[in-house]
C-alpha cells in the first residue's frame, strides 16, 4: 500500500506541476500584462521571479501529489464509496485555499468559496458516476450468481433423478 501511495504521489506532482504551471503559463499570456508565470505577491516575498517560479511548482506538484496518494482511499474495503469520496474531497478542498492564499492564486473569501463549491461539484459528479458503475456492476455479478445458482440446483436436481 504505502508503495501505491508514494508510485501515485510521483505521478501526482508531476501531473500537479504541468497543470499548475500551465495553467499559470496560459493565465499569464492572455493577461495582457508582462508575462509572468507566478502571482507577483511570490516575486515580492522571494525577491527573484526564478524562486517564485519554483515554489510556485513546488507547491503545485505537493497540490497534485496529494490529490492522486489520497486516491487510494478508494480501494480500502472497510470504508464505503460515500464516506471514501468525502475524505478525499475534503482533503482536496481544503488544502487548496491554504495554498492558494499563501501563494496569491486566491485573494478574496469569493474566490475561495467558488473553488470550493466548483471542485465539490466535481466531486459529486465523480461520485454519481462511480455510484452508477458499482450498482451495474453488482446487478452483473448478481444475475451471474442467479444462473450459477440456477445452473448447480438444475444439476442436483438431474443427478438426484439419475439416482433412482
Amino acid at each position: 500500500m504505502l508503495k501505491t501511495i508514494f508510485k501515485r504521489a510521483l505521478i501526482g506532482f508531476v501531473i500537479g506541476i504541468l497543470l499548475g504551471d500551465g495553467i499559470a503559463v496560459f493565465e499569464s499570456l492572455f493577461s495582457g500584462g508582462p508575462f509572468r508565470p507566478f502571482p507577483v505577491i511570490l516575486e515580492q516575498f522571494f525577491g527573484s521571479a526564478a524562486l517564485a517560479f519554483t515554489v510556485q511548482t513546488l507547491a503545485s506538484g505537493l497540490y497534485g501529489a496529494v490529490c492522486f496518494a489520497g486516491t487510494v482511499i478508494y480501494e480500502l474495503d472497510r470504508i464505503p464509496l460515500t464516506a471514501a469520496t468525502a475524505i478525499h474531497c475534503l482533503s482536496v478542498v481544503l488544502l487548496f485555499p491554504v495554498l492558494g492564499l499563501t501563494l496569491g492564486w486566491l485573494e478574496t473569501m469569493t474566490e475561495i468559496i467558488i473553488m470550493a463549491v466548483i471542485q465539490t461539484a466535481a466531486y459529486f459528479v465523480v461520485w454519481l458516476i462511480l455510484f452508477f458503475s458499482y450498482r451495474k456492476q453488482v446487478k452483473e455479478l448478481n444475475a451471474l450468481q442467479k444462473q450459477i445458482q440456477d445452473k448447480s440446483d438444475s444439476q442436483n436436481t438431474d443427478s438426484k433423478e439419475e439416482v433412482k
